[in-house]
């Protein structure tokens, strides 16, 4: 269930004049600006290269494409030893099995497999009734699957933005920005909060500005990646129940503390209609926008973003 890779979120910063320091990476098939303000040089220097070996590593870890990948190594013998990054990931997407009633799958590669072919490719529509998915079973910190296809595109960009955005605060560097498409990561604000405009999924401009510091904003939406066959647009975000592109709503947003669980929570929403994800999210500290497909917007009960 990869998510959307060109940027779903911009970020206006009128009306702050403070110095900063940006650097653009290019990792997890995104591209990622990162802003530090109030900060020295030399301090700023050393934490751009830190998080780029964060970053890399991740992405050399998780990229579900790349053979090399310890992933791709991991899905071809499920007997390996990995690293303790890969599985402590490995197991907070398991985790989200349960909390999401089966929906966020991170054993669902076989399927998000098949249509990033098809979309990549331009082949007739596949035929994905005989693909079976299973959640993972591990026991005693092992998967004992006896095929795996483990695809973390859903979770693991709002995982290691969250792991960088700890990093800058362990470093005394409070005021950053990290802007990884869809991912946004805000701390504190010079001014005493950013502004985050949130992009339509139908034309190229924000529906929605949210003002604030020390947050997340995540979003999921379908229509960034796709291929349309037919007349219909199939993305890339996949239900696993009916094992083709969910079809809830253009876009959902996601607004809270921590971007890992923004992140999971974006893809769980996207994959169930609008009512129940309005229930769903009861359960989490977090408010949420959603884009229906008859271009209305609807925010959580209590939206605090007003």
């Amino acid at each position: 269930m990869k998510k959307v890779v060109l940027l779903l979120i911009l970020l206006l910063l009128t009306g702050c004049n403070n110095n900063y320091y940006s650097t653009n990476l290019f990792y997890m098939d995104t591209v990622i600006n990162i802003k530090i303000y109030n900060a020295k040089q030399e301090k700023v220097e050393k934490a751009f290269k830190e998080i780029e070996s964060i970053y890399q590593k991740y992405d050399n870890l998780t990229d579900f494409y790349d053979q090399n990948s310890e992933l791709s190594k991991l899905n071809n013998n499920v007997n390996i030893n990995i690293s303790d990054e890969l599985w402590q990931l490995i197991k907070f997407g398991d985790e989200w099995y349960d909390k999401s009633n089966g929906l966020l799958n991170i054993n669902i590669g076989a399927l998000t497999k098949v249509w990033h072919d098809f979309r990549e490719n331009h082949t007739e529509l596949p035929d994905v009734k005989n693909i079976v998915i299973e959640r993972l079973n591990i026991v005693d910190d092992r998967i004992t699957n006896d095929n795996v296809n483990i695809d973390l595109g859903a979770i693991a960009k709002g995982y290691v933005t969250q792991i960088v955005g700890e990093y800058l605060k362990n470093q005394g560097l409070e005021y950053y920005i990290i802007n990884a498409g869809g991912n946004v990561l805000v701390g504190k604000s010079p001014k005493g909060y950013y502004n985050i405009g949130i992009a339509s999924p139908i034309s190229d401009e924000t529906f929605e500005i949210i003002k604030g510091e020390n947050i997340s904003v995540v979003t999921s939406g379908g229509y960034e990646r796709f291929y349309q066959y037919n007349g219909n647009l199939y993305h890339h975000i996949i239900d696993p129940n009916t094992k083709y592109p969910a079809n809830y709503m253009k876009s959902v947003t996601v607004i809270g503390k921590n971007s890992g669980l923004c992140d999971a929570l974006s893809t769980t929403l996207f994959l169930m209609d609008i009512e129940s994800g309005k229930e769903f999210i009861r359960d989490y500290d977090v408010d949420v926008i959603w884009f229906t497909n008859d271009d209305e917007i609807i925010k959580s009960d209590g939206f605090r973003y007003e």
